[in-house]
């Protein structure tokens, strides 16, 4: 029997509430001290099509979903059909014997446990089918030994969040009171090979990429935001919006992404840290306005979430294929930043760091995920925020601007290539603020010495940013038979693999490259020289990460394993491909 090991997924038509069943999961059995990894798969459209979310549970952190489950609930028999052979040795389905008439027989599959629960029909006991979500939680509830406190509990936060009354969360909590007496009633004496039983450990949160990187901005003081909702980006817009009057944020919902890009322009030329979050196309409608932000020196914040491309390719699926485009985005050349994240921890430091970054260096910065990182949710320890600190660089105060004897110059030329940045309201600093090039003084020219010098200082700026502070992170033991490489939410399933690695001997270990704009160079060649075998892991075709480590350090990574059908790689594909490499 596994104690506190499990894997669920629920899966439905759009519409039929299956995601209720993955958050009222994942977050009741956090509370019972464990640790929980929650992501969905979900087609574009309003209802219809197959839905499918996926839970899973174990004592000690966990990175990212497999490809095996324990436990599936269907909402319909498609899920069945297309779900029933992920099931684990002796594992369970309950579904809608209402939606899915007659018994349930699957030859290749006997060791399977049935249960058929008329879900339907029990949700409109209390106003509505759809409450069958809630009855389904109740009958996963006993089926597992779960506490139904801690789910009565659950559902009470999430409904209430949601600002559903008073009387619809009594009827959710009667819903999975009801699946758990029909379970314990009709189903005697099963005795189920996952059983959960409650940890005494420290206290987690259970959060998203979006959620994390939203937190980063607010722990980083931003105080503007605006945004054209894309998926996979929209929570952002959602949480700022739901957090603008406690933090002190103003949060505008604009008619389109050339609007909030240039409304960045404004918001971060007056001093306030400003940010915005799109996709590969709304990013593409920026790409004018990030380089006006980059001549004109103006420090935000875009937050790209990656989806299949190009065009609307598959909107509610993941690909990491924006790479090159967001690296070289806008005409002309200026400097940017750019992190790319690999999980909540890193959503939420990196995007501190560079909100302080783009501030020391006057320029925007990106902070590149993909839908998988921003709509997947994972249990963390509470972020260590006591060693943070907001750095606005060179911003002057009023007291600076008072003691000024002469006016300020904006784009004054300067040693480190930063200049004094002055905001509006502020004596002897007046400047222009301007899509052309110009002088120290702000005021545009087209003189050739001048368009040298300002190009150069603007490179110069980068310097100003040390290796140490960008370099990559580095897992498992210094010398190994094989060397990952990868980037993004793919470091949750290396993870993961390298813990399946690990257990059948074999060696292998892993870099991740989290800043891509600056690169770390020197970290990057002294990691790659010392390798005996490398391994590029990616989701795109044609390996971009990669065609950049070799166009900036001058190593090609030979081996790969690429992925880009819009599902994450899973821990068993890349064990199987670190294999077929090291038997080479």
């Amino acid at each position: 029997m596994a104690v506190n090991k499990l894997a669920l997924k629920a899966g439905g038509p759009a519409g039929a509430g299956v995601f209720t069943i993955g958050a009222m999961m994942a977050r009741s059995l956090q509370k019972m001290g464990l640790h929980v990894f929650y992501t969905a798969d979900y087609p574009s459209l309003i209802k219809g099509g197959h839905n499918a979310c996926y839970i899973r549970v174990e004592p000690d952190e966990i990175h990212s979903q497999l490809q095996i489950i324990d436990i599936l609930v269907a909402v319909d028999k498609k899920t069945i059909d297309k779900h029933y052979k992920e099931l684990t040795e002796n594992g369970a389905i309950i579904y809608d014997s209402v939606e899915v008439p007659g018994n349930i027989k699957l030859d290749d599959r006997k060791d399977i446990l049935i249960f058929p629960i008329p879900l339907s029909d029990m949700g409109r006991e209390f106003g509505d089918k759809i409450y069958r979500n809630t009855v389904a939680v109740g009958a996963v509830t006993a089926l597992i030994g779960h506490d139904l406190n801690k789910v009565n509990y659950t559902l009470e936060k999430h409904f209430s969040g949601k600002k559903k009354k008073p009387e619809v969360i009594n009827a959710n909590k009667k819903a999975v009171q009801a699946g758990y007496d029909y379970f314990k009633n009709n189903f005697k004496n099963i005795d189920f090979k996952v059983k959960i039983k409650e940890l005494k450990k420290d206290k987690t949160i259970l959060l998203t990429g979006n959620d994390a990187a939203c937190i980063g901005a607010i722990k980083a003081g931003v105080k503007f935001v605006a945004e054209y909702p894309m998926t996979p980006s929209s929570s952002v817009l959602h949480f700022m919006a739901g957090n603008e009057q406690k933090y002190k944020i103003v949060v505008k919902h604009t008619e389109s992404e050339l609007a909030a890009v240039n409304m960045l322009c404004g918001g971060a030329m007056t001093g306030a840290r400003s940010m915005t979050a799109t996709s590969g196309g709304g990013f593409a409608l920026m790409s004018e306005g990030l380089g006006m932000a980059g001549l004109s020196e103006t420090p935000f914040v875009i937050i790209e979430s990656q989806r299949t491309g190009p065009s609307t390719g598959m909107p509610t699926y993941t690909e990491q294929s924006d790479l090159r485009f967001v690296v070289h985005a806008s005409q002309g050349e200026f400097p940017r930043l750019l992190v790319a994240p690999g999980d909540v921890d890193e959503c939420f430091y990196e995007t501190f760091k560079i909100f302080n970054l783009t501030d020391r260096v006057q320029t925007p910065g990106i902070v590149l995920i993909d839908k998988h990182l921003s709509a997947s949710a994972k249990t963390t320890l509470p972020f260590d925020t006591s060693r943070l600190k907001i750095d606005r660089g060179k911003l002057m105060s009023m007291q600076d601007m008072n003691n000024a004897k002469n006016k300020v110059l904006r784009y004054q030329i300067t040693k480190d290539g930063i200049s004094p940045r002055p905001v509006p309201g502020q004596p002897n600093g007046l400047y222009v603020s301007t899509s052309y090039e110009h002088w120290e003084d702000s005021f545009t020219t087209e003189e050739s010495h001048m368009r040298i010098a300002q190009v150069d200082k603007r490179e110069k700026k980068m310097l100003n940013i040390k290796e140490e502070e960008i370099a990559p992170k580095f897992y498992g033991p210094k010398n190994a038979d094989l060397t990952i490489v990868s980037w993004g939410s793919n470091k949750g399933m290396i993870l993961e693999a390298m813990k399946f690695l690990k257990n059948e001997n074999i060696n292998v270990n892993f870099m991740h490259i989290l800043w891509i704009q600056p690169f770390p160079i020197n970290k990057v060649k002294e990691i790659l020289s010392k390798a005996k075998k490398t391994l590029m892991i990616e989701q795109n075709k044609n390996g971009q990460l990669r065609g950049l480590i070799r166009e900036l350090t001058g190593f090609y990574i030979e081996n790969t394993l690429f992925k880009y059908d819009g599902r994450p790689i899973d821990p068993e594909e890349i064990c199987d491909k670190v294999k077929e490499v090291i038997a080479k």
